[in-house]
């Protein structure tokens, strides 16, 4: 079901693992990768394959850290920004529609419950 409306309302440019990575580079700017994995709920292995790519699509910027040459640290890039923006409202729907037959009482907890299992979850 999320598939579906993710496809219908945010399209096939963002995955919602990618979506998060780029969501907490916004919120933490210029943060390692191990920070940025956290973030996002994405184990090391994703979080490495995940970062080359959105590097080679020209949406996120790596640089070493210069006080600890083994970091990478990670920011947006201004196309990253923009499709990171472009995206939000389409998600912002996609979690009112999944969330929409709960009671308000009922989101965080549902809420909390799937960042749960989506760490569990294999990530392509």
């Amino acid at each position: 079901m999320h598939t579906k409306l993710w496809s219908e309302h945010v399209g096939s440019e963002l995955t919602a693992p990618q979506f998060a990575v780029l969501d907490a580079l916004e919120s933490e700017p210029g943060a390692d990768q191990r920070t940025v994995g956290e973030l996002a709920s994405l184990d090391k292995a994703t979080m490495a394959e995940m970062v080359s790519r959105l590097v080679r699509r020209g949406l996120v910027l790596r640089r070493r850290d210069p006080s600890d040459g083994r970091r990478n640290l990670l920011s947006l890039s201004p196309t990253g920004q923009e499709l990171l923006h472009s995206a939000a409202a389409g998600v912002a729907e996609v979690e009112r529609l999944l969330l929409e037959p709960l009671d308000p009482a009922e989101h965080q907890p549902a809420i909390a419950l799937l960042a749960k299992a989506a760490r569990l979850a294999p990530v392509a």
